[in-house]
Protein backbone atom coordinates (compact mmCIF):
# COMPACT_ATOMS: atom_id res chain seq x y z
CA UNK A 1 0.00 0.00 0.00
CA UNK A 2 1.27 3.47 -0.90
CA UNK A 3 0.24 6.70 0.82
CA UNK A 4 1.49 10.25 0.23
CA UNK A 5 2.12 11.51 3.77
CA UNK A 6 3.27 14.99 2.84
CA UNK A 7 4.41 16.85 -0.25
CA UNK A 8 5.37 20.20 -1.72
CA UNK A 9 2.20 22.21 -2.27
CA UNK A 10 2.80 23.21 -5.93
CA UNK A 11 5.67 21.04 -7.20
CA UNK A 12 5.37 21.87 -10.91
CA UNK A 13 4.82 25.62 -10.53
CA UNK A 14 7.56 25.79 -7.91
CA UNK A 15 10.01 24.14 -10.34
CA UNK A 16 9.20 26.69 -13.04
CA UNK A 17 9.48 29.52 -10.53
CA UNK A 18 12.91 28.22 -9.54
CA UNK A 19 13.93 28.17 -13.20
CA UNK A 20 12.70 31.75 -13.67
CA UNK A 21 14.65 32.82 -10.60
CA UNK A 22 17.87 31.99 -12.48
CA UNK A 23 17.05 34.90 -14.82
CA UNK A 24 15.64 37.27 -12.22
CA UNK A 25 17.26 39.61 -9.68
CA UNK A 26 14.77 38.32 -7.07
CA UNK A 27 13.14 35.06 -6.06
CA UNK A 28 10.10 34.24 -8.20
CA UNK A 29 7.14 32.64 -6.40
CA UNK A 30 5.00 29.74 -7.70
CA UNK A 31 1.94 31.98 -7.69
CA UNK A 32 3.61 34.15 -10.37
CA UNK A 33 3.86 31.32 -12.89
CA UNK A 34 1.49 31.88 -15.80
CA UNK A 35 -0.37 29.18 -17.81
CA UNK A 36 1.85 29.94 -20.81
CA UNK A 37 4.98 29.40 -18.72
CA UNK A 38 3.61 26.08 -17.45
CA UNK A 39 3.34 24.95 -21.06
CA UNK A 40 6.66 26.33 -22.30
CA UNK A 41 9.26 26.78 -19.53
CA UNK A 42 8.56 23.44 -17.83
CA UNK A 43 9.16 21.15 -20.85
CA UNK A 44 11.97 23.30 -22.26
CA UNK A 45 13.80 23.28 -18.93
CA UNK A 46 13.52 19.52 -18.56
CA UNK A 47 14.52 18.80 -22.16
CA UNK A 48 17.53 21.09 -21.80
CA UNK A 49 18.77 18.94 -18.93
CA UNK A 50 18.17 21.54 -16.21
CA UNK A 51 16.67 18.89 -13.92
CA UNK A 52 17.77 20.44 -10.64
CA UNK A 53 14.68 22.68 -10.59
CA UNK A 54 12.60 19.51 -10.12
CA UNK A 55 14.72 18.52 -7.15
CA UNK A 56 13.21 21.21 -4.92
CA UNK A 57 9.90 19.35 -4.67
CA UNK A 58 9.93 16.55 -2.10
CA UNK A 59 7.43 13.76 -1.48
CA UNK A 60 7.12 11.71 1.69
CA UNK A 61 5.56 8.30 1.09
CA UNK A 62 4.33 5.62 3.44
CA UNK A 63 5.00 2.16 1.98
CA UNK A 64 3.49 -0.97 3.50
CA UNK A 65 3.69 -4.61 2.43
CA UNK A 66 6.67 -4.09 0.18
CA UNK A 67 9.43 -6.69 0.08
CA UNK A 68 12.83 -6.06 1.58
CA UNK A 69 14.36 -7.27 -1.68
CA UNK A 70 12.55 -4.47 -3.54
CA UNK A 71 13.68 -1.90 -0.98
CA UNK A 72 17.30 -3.06 -1.08
CA UNK A 73 17.71 -3.79 -4.78
CA UNK A 74 15.66 -0.91 -6.20
CA UNK A 75 14.73 1.92 -3.82
CA UNK A 76 18.06 1.93 -1.99
CA UNK A 77 20.18 1.38 -5.10
CA UNK A 78 19.27 4.88 -6.33
CA UNK A 79 21.01 7.75 -4.50
CA UNK A 80 19.41 10.73 -2.77
CA UNK A 81 16.58 9.52 -0.55
CA UNK A 82 15.72 9.21 3.13
CA UNK A 83 14.17 6.04 4.58
CA UNK A 84 12.99 4.94 8.02
CA UNK A 85 12.15 1.24 7.87
CA UNK A 86 10.55 -1.21 10.28
CA UNK A 87 13.48 -3.02 11.88
CA UNK A 88 13.72 -6.79 12.03
CA UNK A 89 16.19 -6.24 14.88
CA UNK A 90 13.58 -4.67 17.13
CA UNK A 91 10.23 -5.95 15.81
CA UNK A 92 9.40 -9.61 16.35
CA UNK A 93 8.11 -11.18 13.13
CA UNK A 94 5.21 -13.16 14.57
CA UNK A 95 3.19 -13.39 11.37
CA UNK A 96 4.29 -14.79 8.02
CA UNK A 97 4.17 -11.88 5.59
CA UNK A 98 6.04 -12.23 2.33
CA UNK A 99 5.72 -11.39 -1.34
CA UNK A 100 4.90 -14.30 -3.63
CA UNK A 101 6.48 -13.89 -7.09
CA UNK A 102 4.15 -13.63 -10.06
CA UNK A 103 3.91 -16.30 -12.71
CA UNK A 104 4.86 -19.31 -10.61
CA UNK A 105 3.52 -22.70 -11.58
CA UNK A 106 1.34 -24.45 -9.03
CA UNK A 107 4.22 -26.74 -8.10
CA UNK A 108 6.72 -23.87 -7.79
CA UNK A 109 4.27 -21.80 -5.73
CA UNK A 110 3.74 -24.69 -3.31
CA UNK A 111 7.51 -25.16 -2.95
CA UNK A 112 7.99 -21.43 -2.35
CA UNK A 113 5.28 -21.27 0.28
CA UNK A 114 6.68 -24.31 2.09
CA UNK A 115 10.14 -22.75 2.09
CA UNK A 116 8.71 -19.57 3.61
CA UNK A 117 6.85 -21.50 6.32
CA UNK A 118 10.03 -23.44 7.11
CA UNK A 119 12.03 -20.21 7.36
CA UNK A 120 9.58 -18.74 9.87
CA UNK A 121 9.61 -21.95 11.91
CA UNK A 122 13.41 -21.80 12.00
CA UNK A 123 13.23 -18.12 13.03
CA UNK A 124 10.95 -18.89 15.97
CA UNK A 125 13.07 -21.86 17.04
CA UNK A 126 16.32 -19.89 16.83
CA UNK A 127 14.83 -17.04 18.86
CA UNK A 128 13.74 -19.58 21.50
CA UNK A 129 17.13 -21.31 21.61
CA UNK A 130 19.06 -18.04 21.80
CA UNK A 131 16.90 -16.45 24.49
CA UNK A 132 18.66 -18.06 27.49
CA UNK A 133 22.14 -17.31 26.17
CA UNK A 134 21.35 -13.71 25.29
CA UNK A 135 19.71 -13.22 28.70
CA UNK A 136 22.84 -14.54 30.43
CA UNK A 137 25.20 -12.44 28.33
CA UNK A 138 23.18 -9.23 28.57
CA UNK A 139 22.73 -9.83 32.31
CA UNK A 140 26.50 -10.01 32.71
CA UNK A 141 27.02 -6.87 30.63
CA UNK A 142 24.38 -5.00 32.63
CA UNK A 143 25.71 -6.34 35.94
CA UNK A 144 22.34 -7.86 36.81
CA UNK A 145 22.54 -9.22 40.36
CA UNK A 146 20.21 -11.35 42.45
CA UNK A 147 19.23 -8.19 44.31
CA UNK A 148 18.07 -6.41 41.13
CA UNK A 149 14.52 -5.06 41.10
CA UNK A 150 11.75 -6.69 39.08
CA UNK A 151 11.60 -3.61 36.86
CA UNK A 152 15.31 -3.90 36.04
CA UNK A 153 15.00 -7.65 35.41
CA UNK A 154 12.18 -7.05 32.92
CA UNK A 155 14.20 -4.37 31.16
CA UNK A 156 17.19 -6.71 30.75
CA UNK A 157 14.88 -9.52 29.59
CA UNK A 158 13.42 -7.28 26.87
CA UNK A 159 16.89 -6.32 25.72
CA UNK A 160 17.93 -9.99 25.62
CA UNK A 161 14.85 -10.89 23.57
CA UNK A 162 15.73 -8.17 21.06
CA UNK A 163 19.24 -9.60 20.76
CA UNK A 164 17.82 -13.09 20.16
CA UNK A 165 15.53 -11.99 17.33
CA UNK A 166 18.30 -9.77 15.91
CA UNK A 167 20.41 -12.88 15.37
CA UNK A 168 17.52 -15.14 14.32
CA UNK A 169 16.34 -12.70 11.63
CA UNK A 170 19.01 -13.90 9.20
CA UNK A 171 16.90 -16.93 8.27
CA UNK A 172 13.94 -14.72 7.22
CA UNK A 173 13.72 -14.55 3.39
CA UNK A 174 14.47 -11.31 1.53
CA UNK A 175 10.93 -11.42 0.16
CA UNK A 176 9.57 -10.65 3.64
CA UNK A 177 7.29 -7.62 3.82
CA UNK A 178 8.33 -4.41 5.49
CA UNK A 179 6.86 -0.97 6.20
CA UNK A 180 8.69 2.30 5.77
CA UNK A 181 8.61 6.06 5.33
CA UNK A 182 10.46 6.97 2.14
CA UNK A 183 11.17 10.57 1.13
CA UNK A 184 12.67 11.63 -2.17
CA UNK A 185 12.83 14.61 -4.49
CA UNK A 186 10.77 15.08 -7.61
CA UNK A 187 13.66 14.40 -9.97
CA UNK A 188 14.54 11.13 -8.17
CA UNK A 189 10.91 10.03 -8.49
CA UNK A 190 11.13 10.81 -12.22
CA UNK A 191 14.22 8.60 -12.41
CA UNK A 192 12.54 5.74 -10.54
CA UNK A 193 9.59 6.06 -12.95
CA UNK A 194 12.00 5.90 -15.88
CA UNK A 195 13.87 2.84 -14.55
CA UNK A 196 11.07 0.97 -12.75
CA UNK A 197 11.28 -2.11 -15.02
CA UNK A 198 14.96 -2.61 -14.18
CA UNK A 199 16.53 -4.44 -11.26
CA UNK A 200 15.78 -7.70 -9.47
CA UNK A 201 12.09 -7.01 -8.69
CA UNK A 202 10.61 -5.42 -11.84
CA UNK A 203 6.99 -6.50 -11.25
CA UNK A 204 6.95 -5.11 -7.72
CA UNK A 205 8.87 -1.99 -8.77
CA UNK A 206 6.30 -1.26 -11.46
CA UNK A 207 3.42 -1.69 -9.01
CA UNK A 208 4.90 0.44 -6.22
CA UNK A 209 6.45 3.22 -8.32
CA UNK A 210 3.31 3.51 -10.46
CA UNK A 211 1.31 4.00 -7.26
CA UNK A 212 3.78 6.64 -6.03
CA UNK A 213 3.57 8.51 -9.34
CA UNK A 214 -0.22 8.19 -9.24
CA UNK A 215 -0.35 9.89 -5.84
CA UNK A 216 1.75 12.80 -7.14
CA UNK A 217 -0.45 13.08 -10.23
CA UNK A 218 -3.49 13.41 -7.98
CA UNK A 219 -1.76 16.30 -6.23
CA UNK A 220 -0.34 18.01 -9.33
CA UNK A 221 -0.96 16.28 -12.70
CA UNK A 222 1.45 18.54 -14.58
CA UNK A 223 4.47 17.29 -12.62
CA UNK A 224 4.46 14.13 -14.74
CA UNK A 225 2.17 15.01 -17.62
CA UNK A 226 4.16 17.99 -18.91
CA UNK A 227 7.73 16.83 -18.22
CA UNK A 228 9.70 13.61 -18.08
CA UNK A 229 10.53 10.77 -20.41
CA UNK A 230 8.28 8.03 -19.05
CA UNK A 231 9.25 4.45 -18.20
CA UNK A 232 11.67 2.56 -20.38
CA UNK A 233 9.94 -0.30 -22.18
CA UNK A 234 10.69 -3.81 -20.98
CA UNK A 235 12.56 -4.66 -24.19
CA UNK A 236 14.77 -1.58 -23.70
CA UNK A 237 16.09 -2.74 -20.32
Amino acid sequence: MVTLRSASAQPYAAAIAAARTCYSPRVVGPEEVTPAQRESIGPLTFEAGHHTVYQHAHFEFGLENVSRQFVWSFLHSHPFYNSEQSSQRFVRLDEIAVRVPEGLSEEARAAYQQAVVSAWEAYRELARILKDDTLRIVGEIRHLTAQASEKRRKKVAREAEKKAIEIARYVIPVGAFTSMVHTLSGIVLHRLWRMMRSGDTPAESVAVVSAMVGKVRELDPDFFERVGEGPLAEEAI
